[in-house]
């Protein structure tokens, strides 16, 4: 059975209608071409900077990685120089350490010989003394000196001995058999000179610090305000003792210092215990803090106040 009448009016008037017709498809070619026109170079040009843009960003970036590499090779020969550095002054430690031993066991090798040597220089001192105040210049004649010595000192002193008894009274003393050897000193006093006299035997020696004071002429000296002898009669010292004892007599925290058979003595200021100084290394520190007193039994021969 075929379609009835309306339906065919129905779809005739569908064909007829322009508005109820589809319209054909347009492809893509014709979207485009249909659109309005677009500026391809500006676009080119456009695409190009951005590209060159990133190229210029990726050659700056791979700059700074060379760097890096470079710097990062650089710290590795850094530190094999400074692992090269700690082995060669870990050796260099080693080095000095048995160096400094060395030195060590030189310097009291050193400083054995040196007190050996001063020992030995103020045992060939023993029986000297130095005589100041005596009326004799660098001009005087050696012979001269001797005389002098003994007129003014020795002979007071021989006799002041034999008055208490410590010399048989029929001791006649000969210059000659007493005195070795008498010479004045360099000086830069020319009115008086230090003389070295030097005794034949140790006792002569002892009887003049025994009689000086009383057989000796006194004068009285303005500097300290008290009479003292004429003549000043001291041990004969090595340098090194020599200049211990100025050494400790300007100590202000010495109370006194002298010398006893050519060694070193002292006193302190807070303290009467009397000190000795058995080498030319002593200090005031390293003698006190070892606290060795002695007992001053002996008199003192030179005393410096």
């Amino acid at each position: 059975m075929g379609p009835s009448k309306k339906a065919k009016g129905v779809q005739k008037r569908k064909a007829q209608s322009p508005l109820l017709t589809p319209s054909p498809v347009s492809s893509t070619a014709d979207i485009f071409a249909s659109s309005s026109p677009v500026n391809v170079p500006v676009l080119n040009l456009t695409m190009e900077a951005q590209i060159a843009d990133i190229a210029s960003k990726l050659d700056m970036i791979w700059g700074k990685l060379h760097k890096i590499d470079s710097i990062e090779s650089k710290l590795v020969l850094v530190e094999t120089a400074l692992s090269e550095l700690k082995h060669e002054n870990s050796f260099i430690r080693e080095e000095l350490a048995a160096a400094r031993s060395e030195i060590n066991k030189k310097d009291e090798i050193i400083s054995n010989l040196s007190n050996q040597v001063n020992r030995l220089d103020q045992n060939a001192r023993a029986n000297s003394v130095r005589i100041l105040g005596l009326p004799v210049t660098q001009q005087t004649p050696r012979a001269e000196v001797e005389k002098i010595v003994f007129d003014l000192v020795v002979n007071p002193c021989v006799e002041a001995a034999k008055k208490e008894g410590d010399l048989p009274a029929s001791v006649v003393p000969f210059p000659s058999l007493l005195i070795d050897s008498a010479f004045v000193t360099p000086s830069n006093n020319n009115s008086s000179a230090p003389v070295i006299v030097k005794f034949s035997n140790q006792t002569t020696r002892n009887l003049l610090f025994r009689y000086k004071k009383s057989a000796l002429p006194q004068v009285k000296d303005p500097a300290i305000g008290r009479m003292r002898s004429k003549y000043s009669i001291f041990e004969d010292l090595s340098p090194s003792n020599f200049s211990l004892l100025q050494l400790f007599s300007k100590d202000s925290r010495v109370k006194s210092a002298w010398t006893y058979n050519g060694q070193v003595r002292f006193k302190t200021l807070d303290s009467e215990q009397m000190y000795r100084v058995k080498s030319p290394l002593d200090t005031f520190e390293s003698i006190t803090k070892k606290s060795n007193p002695r007992s001053p039994a002996s008199p003192n021969p030179l005393m410096v106040t």
